[in-house]
């Protein structure tokens, strides 16, 4: 059932790319991605160690300017390989000019993320975020986890959901074993690892300036930003990716939740997606994008996510709609 869904899931993804070819090369000169215009002023950065988590790095906005209109705090979990700079940085100023205080957190080995001896692992991952909030001792936030960072933020909102007053989570999924292109992807993780070790590092940026061609400053500083990274974590957090399953305790996520699903995503298929917020109980966005729509579709990703975050139900109400699809 599972195999035939995914299909299902790809077979949707390619038929919407196929009537959109546009998102098919996502980094044409004046597409309307991330990369198109010149990069705008980042928020404050901060390196400070964090007990019993090394030294972490994250960005905070600082309250919104019009604090008559604050909503609260959002954190921000990047994806796999993407760093927050480089995956956020569309994103940041336009919440803050929604009402939200934004803070984003570079996962383990990623762009100035922690360098850890032990290998990367998504829980640790968790609770690098539960330790950031308590030490910046922000109340409960929503979270907004992207593909990795959705997998991460799951499994924070089972742990410390006294930490967070929601969740959304985008291009996700409650496991990543089912998909074909998934497997192929987090199994090879190994030949990946020795490839980034050993490879040139003017490889991948002559790769990545062929593909991206917006604003050379942009183009050169998001190239940047991708080349920070360690390379045996950032393998190892695919191999972790692979691994992961939350299928047999999302349902005991109390808090509220809400899903953005990606229509024309190969790497997370969209039947995925929603059978994540199906087991949440959530309620779903969906945008017409690929699985990198901060970067190829930053407008239409930031209006579907400003649709979620309206959506957040308050925990009574969800726990009434859990309950009632545990009867059923």
């Amino acid at each position: 059932m599972e195999t035939l869904t995914t299909a299902r899931g790809y077979a949707e993804a390619i038929g919407r790319l196929a009537a959109e070819p546009r998102v098919l090369l996502p980094f044409l000169r004046g597409g309307g991605t991330a990369l198109d215009e010149p990069r705008p002023s980042l928020p404050s950065g901060y390196v400070q160690e964090v007990d019993g988590h090394g030294h972490l790095f994250w960005r905070d906005t600082g309250p919104p300017p019009d604090t008559a209109r604050a909503r609260g705090t959002i954190l921000l979990l990047h994806g796999w390989l993407v760093p927050s700079d480089p995956h956020w940085f569309r994103t940041w100023r336009l919440l803050q000019d929604d009402g939200w205080r934004v803070v984003a957190l570079d996962a383990r080995g990623h762009g100035h993320g922690t360098r850890p001896m032990t290998p990367f692992r998504l829980d640790e991952c968790a609770e690098d975020a539960a330790a950031l909030l308590h030490h910046l001792d922000t109340g409960p936030v929503v979270v907004v986890g992207y593909s990795m960072g959705g997998a991460i933020a799951q499994i924070l909102a089972l742990r410390h959901p006294e930490l967070l007053r929601g969740v959304v989570l985008c291009a996700t999924s409650a496991e990543f074993k089912s998909s074909p292109i998934m497997q192929a992807v987090w199994y090879s993780m190994s030949v990946f690892q020795v490839w980034l070790r050993l490879a040139p590092k003017w490889t991948w940026e002559f790769v990545v300036a062929q593909l991206a061609q917006g604003d050379p400053a942009t183009t050169a500083w998001v190239v940047g930003e991708l080349r920070r990274g360690a390379p045996s974590d950032i393998a190892e957090a695919g191999r972790d990716i692979g691994r992961f399953d939350s299928r047999a305790w999302i349902g005991d996520v109390t808090v509220p939740a809400a899903v953005v699903v990606c229509t024309m995503d190969l790497l997370v298929p969209p039947t995925m997606q929603r059978a994540l917020a199906e087991r949440l109980g959530a309620p779903t966005v969906e945008i017409q994008s690929d699985h990198l729509a901060p970067g190829t579709t930053p407008r239409r990703f930031h209006r579907g996510l400003s649709r979620a975050l309206d959506l957040l139900a308050p925990a009574d109400e969800l726990a009434e709609r859990k309950a009632r699809r545990r009867a059923s």
